[in-house]
């Protein structure tokens, strides 16, 4: 766990620097990024103290899902930041799951089709309500015996339209590379992922870590945790469901269909280019490109709207290890301070963010 023996301050009203799509003489246009909410203490005990944040999640009526592998469990928030109950403890009881080393990461997704939170971390799912009550789970160890060249995924969107995506990562043969795919479905009525299609979009270089051994009911299960060289596209699914890439060493991104096609490029003239990062697609279209200027003290996305056309750049003072991109310009991020404190901040971008006629 992070030490909480100092206190540091997190101030983030951001100003951006922006300009509107449209002649070079366009006027420049001052933008904020204004500070609604933060989730987060220095020390103590309570659910707003966090530990190590895997992930995080956000319904329809702004409630927050917070997946903290440290405290091993997934801690619920109303829109206003009230504690409400936590969610999938440690255990092997209904409900409950089991957290795995650091090395293996706990995406958590909410299903506003369903009301349900997905939570996956490629080795076993399960599927609650807010609540906690408990509808599915699998159990995907089987993937990491000998001989098994399935792809292993973890669920990481559902769109409107109730349809699953999973990002998997299987290898070639006894090679030293691997494939990422994409692959689409929907739930049958027991929670099962039927799929839809599945689509190659990236070869990496494989990287083998030491051997791991865990207890089962079955006996001493053994894995050797395969990870993988830094991607070189970033891929994202929009609320309706398109599926958008961008190059790292590209000035472009592209949206893709599930048969491989390109369906339509757009030019990130006026992005800055860095050697990783981030994207999210907002319900109205807009791109957001987080992208890591190689200091851990500043965090900066570069802003598109849904025609393409680069409306500005905005920066915090902070490192910041996940976002999640909503309606009205509003964002949930995950940041850290320069002890290593995290916080959960949801920031309003001051400008008028709607989907216009390209």
């Amino acid at each position: 766990m992070h030490s909480r023996n100092h206190r540091s301050s997190l101030s983030l009203t951001v100003l951006v620097s922006a300009f509107c799509a449209g002649p070079a003489t366009a006027q420049a246009v001052e933008l904020r990024l204004i500070e609604e909410l933060r989730l987060g203490r220095f020390e103590g005990s309570g659910p707003d103290v966090f530990a190590d944040i895997d992930d995080l999640a956000v319904d329809d009526h702004g409630r927050i899902f917070v997946a903290d592998v440290g405290w091993r469990q997934v801690r619920l928030f109303d829109r206003g930041g009230r504690f409400v109950r936590n969610l999938a403890p440690e255990g092997d009881g209904p409900g409950e799951r089991r957290y795995w080393p650091a090395a293996v990461s706990t995406r958590i997704t909410w299903d506003a089709h369903r009301d349900r939170l997905w939570i996956d971390d490629g080795l076993h799912l399960l599927v609650l309500d807010s609540l906690g009550a408990e509808y599915a789970r699998d159990t995907r160890e089987r993937g990491f015996l000998p001989g098994n060249r399935e792809p292993l995924g973890k669920v990481f969107r559902v769109d409107a339209r109730g349809r699953l995506y999973e990002v998997l990562q299987g290898s070639l043969g006894g090679s030293d590379s691997a494939y990422v795919y994409m692959a689409r479905g929907t739930a049958d009525s027991e929670y099962e992922f039927v799929q839809d299609r599945m689509l190659r979009i990236e070869a990496r270089g494989i990287i083998r870590g030491p051997p791991r051994t865990r207890q089962t009911g079955g006996g001493t299960l053994t894995m050797t945790i395969h990870s993988h060289e830094p991607p070189q596209v970033v891929w994202a699914v929009s609320p309706a469901g398109e599926l958008w890439g961008a190059g790292i060493d590209e000035p472009r991104l592209w949206e893709l269909s599930f048969r491989g096609d390109t369906l339509r490029t757009m030019s990130l003239a006026g992005a800055v280019g860095s050697k990783r990062m981030e994207l999210d697609i907002s319900p109205e279209g807009w791109f957001w490109i987080r992208r890591e200027s190689g200091s851990s003290a500043r965090s900066t996305w570069d802003l598109l709207d849904n025609c393409g056309a680069h409306r500005g750049s905005a920066s915090v003072p902070h490192n910041v290890s996940m976002t999640e991109v909503g309606s009205d310009g509003r964002i949930h991020v995950v940041a850290s301070d320069a002890l290593g404190v995290e916080y959960v901040l949801r920031l309003r971008l001051e400008a008028n963010v709607e989907a216009r006629p390209c």
